[in-house]
């Protein structure tokens, strides 16, 4: 395995240095269980000071290379050039906002040696860090997925860990719901999706944006626009 850890960044100026430096070590704790790796982030053009932090980072920690936006264009467009840009056999996607245990990592690492090709993180105490409105989202859009294409995804936007074909699938999807239609689209296809309990924190700086009106509508559309191109199919997953 050749490891690309990739984060998508904006305005996290309070906690990407210490989201870098955890997985750097974690990274570098593996030894053997991975042959290679780098850390890829990308910059969406952040108006704080995360981009002068990281331009140091990629100075002072090995293998770390740093992208960025020059205007700000979302969090599809960063998720897709950053699978772009991976230069690994497998990818594991992850937030820089310091709610995502470094931690989690080795974790997952040891499902998908047990033989998954895509391996997605739950966060088990959604309920005691998300308002009531957040946990309204996250149950629709967890229940939609299973209501119209018969497939579980258990918590879409949450971090993943996978082979690379996963994360070069054409999606038609332009909006969070993205992260939904990968594992729709891995299921449909045969691949061994695995979902594994892990460790999420409240935020500790920065703020919550996954969750707004814009991201919610597109997102809506986004399954509507998927159930036409790959039609309904009733039925429970297992």
């Amino acid at each position: 395995m050749v490891l690309s850890v990739v984060l998508p960044v904006y305005n996290e100026e309070g906690t990407i240095e210490q989201v870098v430096s955890d997985h750097y070590h974690i990274l570098m704790s593996l030894g053997r269980r991975i042959a290679d790796w780098e850390i890829v982030c990308l910059d969406d053009a952040s108006s704080d000071a995360t981009a002068s932090i990281l331009r140091r980072l990629e100075q002072e920690i090995p293998k770390l290379r740093v992208l960025t936006h020059q205007t700000n264009q979302g969090i599809y467009a960063s998720f897709r050039d950053l699978f772009a840009a991976a230069r690994g056999t497998h990818v594991y996607l992850t937030a820089s906002d310091g709610q995502w245990p470094a931690s989690n990592l080795a974790k997952m690492c040891g499902t998908l040696e047990d033989g998954a090709d895509l391996v997605v993180g739950v966060r088990s105490n959604r309920n005691q860090v998300y308002g009531a409105m957040r946990r309204v989202i996250s149950f629709l859009f967890n229940l939609l997925p299973r209501m119209f294409f018969g497939v579980k995804t258990a918590d879409a936007g949450s971090i993943k860990l996978g082979i690379r074909e996963v994360f070069n699938f054409g999606l038609i999807s332009h909006s969070p719901f993205v992260e939904a239609e990968r594992i729709i689209q891995a299921q449909s296809r045969g691949y061994r999706v695995a979902f594994v309990p892990i460790e999420f924190l409240s935020r500790t700086a920065g703020k919550e944006r996954g969750a707004s009106w814009r991201n919610v509508r597109r997102s809506l559309v986004d399954c509507f626009r998927c159930l036409g191109a790959y039609g309904f199919r009733l039925g429970w997953p297992d």
